[in-house]
């Protein structure tokens, strides 16, 4: 079997049939590629819609999982795939048409660790042309080390990307707890450990931006949970970058790499303070980042952050004797949320 395509689902009755039909509409065979769909305990109809695809096509597989959250369920995902290569998938997203077959043709021809290609954010359900056509010359052929320092913005979303079976098994590759942001430690794993990268700079993905979004969601509780789990990913982030500063790394990867997670780290802060986090609050949280780092913010003025607003204001939010006295201020004015 050529491909596995996993797919963690929860409440996703008004995207699944999209998705679903997107990855169904495909030049591949269906005896060639499995779509695996965990559902995660959902309340809506979206195991009956998957069902009916199931008793159409032999290649999906729908399995039932209660309360483990997305990355704890992608790696039970993983424990089933049979394909030479894995794609994570979302519920709520979805691919064009008649593409994997080719993508996966050149991931067996240059015997890639790595297929990569470009995604479009959209509120469309029905926009599955490709931008252009999947062609020989299209494809950008790296190391993954190469690819962070020739991209210094890539997302580290994992929907941009199919991964060789054989290379995950290999490096024993699994996401982390961290149900928000784990994507990013295991990107950045990935692209560190992969040999051979191939990317195509061909709209392929359709990343389909949903109202009631976890990370849209303005309900305290969700925006504590989210900011929490922003930090997390900022201590391991830290961590990693810290580890591959003594393998003899360029400065540019490590400079790229330090300043995502220097924007990850001010834009948290930011969102700290704008949801009133009590003084007590931030300091433990700054100094967690300080332990690895992390703070104060370092490589955050580069690239697009590199103007005056911004230095201005990461020079504030690098000085604490100024931020708690202006965050104990503000509370004053409004109740800490944290």
């Amino acid at each position: 079997m050529k491909l596995s395509v996993l797919i963690p689902m929860y409440n996703a009755e008004n995207y699944i049939s999209n998705c679903i039909d997107s990855l169904l509409d495909q030049d591949l065979e269906e005896e060639d590629y499995e779509i695996i769909i965990m559902d995660d305990g959902s309340t809506d109809n979206s195991v009956t819609i998957v069902n009916e695809y199931r008793a159409l096509h032999n290649n999906i597989v729908l399995k039932t999982e209660t309360n483990s959250g997305s990355n704890t369920t992608r790696n039970k995902l993983f424990k089933l795939a049979k394909g030479d290569y894995i794609y994570y998938f979302d519920a709520d997203d979805y691919i064009v048409s008649n593409c994997l077959g080719e993508l996966l043709k050149k991931a067996a021809n240059n015997e890639l660790d790595v297929v990569g290609f470009e995604t479009i954010q959209t509120l469309i359900l029905d926009d599955n042309k490709l931008s252009h056509p999947i062609t020989s010359k299209d494809i950008i052929l790296s190391s993954g080390k190469a690819f962070i320092e020739d991209n210094p913005h890539l997302r580290y979303e994992i929907w941009w990307y199919f991964i060789k079976r054989d290379f995950m098994l290999e490096h024993n590759m699994s996401f982390n707890t961290n149900e928000y942001n784990g994507d990013v430690i295991f990107t950045l794993e990935v692209l560190l450990k992969a040999n051979k990268l191939g990317h195509l700079p061909v709209s392929i993905h359709r990343y389909v931006q949903t109202q009631h979004s976890v990370m849209r969601n303005k309900n305290v509780e969700a925006v504590n949970k989210r900011i929490g789990y922003l930090n997390m990913m900022i201590v391991s982030t830290s961590q990693l970058i810290n580890e591959i500063k003594t393998e003899g790394n360029s400065e540019v990867l490590i400079q790229n790499i330090s300043h995502r997670r220097d924007v990850f780290t001010f834009f948290n802060i930011i969102g700290m303070i704008r949801n009133s986090f009590s003084s007590e609050s931030m300091k433990l949280q700054i100094k967690a980042f300080r332990d690895v780092d992390a703070y104060p913010i370092k490589q955050f003025n580069h690239y697009r952050y590199n103007s005056l607003l911004y230095r201005s204001l990461v020079s504030l939010v690098n000085q604490e004797k100024i931020l708690y006295p202006l965050l104990s201020v503000r509370n004053v004015f409004s109740k800490p949320n944290k």
